[in-house]
């Protein structure tokens, strides 16, 4: 059986799409501005998979220079489905670190949609054991909430760059802070259009707290959302779930979120962003990320 360094878990094909076709992902983001636009089936965009285990299928990652050594795969939507996938690339796979990548909803009142999250911390929104004297969010036996590795959410950071005048970026400077990526060239050919940190230009990222579980997030319970776990940036349906997993195992975790919708905060209107490009977004900084580490 194969060992593989990293493997990369996406809930929706046009989140691994963009993981797995170089060409899907540099069209998806030079489109990332055009309200109007549409992608191919992004099962067209689907190499063949290099390992098939349990029903899921196990693609080679569009990065040359990683050997075959980072995988990508679909989990499906939902908690049990990313349980099952993060435990699988761990356990039979052999994975040493663990990333997700894909949307999300921003729960915070201040979100963009199209702004990348790097998940700091992760907690589940909709376990209740507080009968029991547990605060919400924790299982009985397991932590209130699962950090991410140091070494991943640092190399994250060091991605970031100052956006208003200074190189001095401090722990309170990050919330102002964007991807600084111009420099991680793309392999293929060398003009601007090629470079991942071209195409992200303007893109806003910060780290923070994402919150999980099994219902959608919407402006009938997102401030029941918001009252209980206030630093949450976004929500999904994944990640703390590979979180918990990875936490059990030992191996290292990450996720990258792009918002590509709002949980109705205070003062905004709710509204929807491309998907696919925001799955592609979430993956152009997965693949700058997985360069650092």
């Amino acid at each position: 059986m194969n060992s593989y360094d990293t493997v990369v878990i996406c809930a929706e094909l046009t989140e691994l799409a963009p993981l797995v076709s170089r060409s899907w992902l540099q069209e998806c983001l030079a489109h990332r501005l055009d309200a109007s636009y549409l992608p191919a089936e992004p099962e067209k965009a689907l190499p063949s998979p290099l390992e098939e285990q349990s029903g899921l299928q196990f693609y080679p990652m569009d990065l040359p220079e990683e050997s075959g050594k980072v995988l990508a795969v679909q989990s499906g939507v939902g908690i049990v489905n990313a349980a099952r996938a993060a435990t699988i690339a761990i356990e039979v796979l052999g994975a040493k670190e663990l990333l997700y990548s894909g949307t999300a909803g921003g729960s915070a009142a201040d979100s963009q949609v199209g702004e990348v999250i790097f998940g700091d911390t992760y907690v589940f929104h909709n376990v209740d054991a507080t009968a029991f004297g547990y605060p919400p969010g924790q299982l009985p036996g397991m932590p209130a909430s699962y950090p991410a590795s140091e070494k991943l959410i640092s190399a994250a950071r060091s991605l970031f760059r100052p956006n208003f005048g200074t190189d001095d970026s401090t722990g309170e400077d990050w919330e102002k802070t964007e991807p600084n990526l111009s420099f991680l060239k793309t392999t293929g050919e060398k003009g601007e259009a090629d470079n991942l940190g071209y195409l992200l230009n303007g893109v806003p990222a910060r780290c923070g707290t994402i919150a999980t579980g099994d219902s959608f997030i919407t402006d009938t319970n997102v401030r029941e959302v918001r009252a209980a776990f206030p630093a949450a940036l976004a929500a999904e349906m994944e990640s703390a779930a590979a979180a918990q997993v990875a936490y059990l195992c030992g191996v290292p975790f990450l996720a990258v979120r792009c918002v590509s919708d709002l949980c109705s905060p205070a003062g905004q209107e709710v509204y929807h962003g491309n998907a696919a490009v925001c799955g592609a977004i979430a993956a152009a900084a997965t693949v700058c990320l997985l360069r650092l580490i």
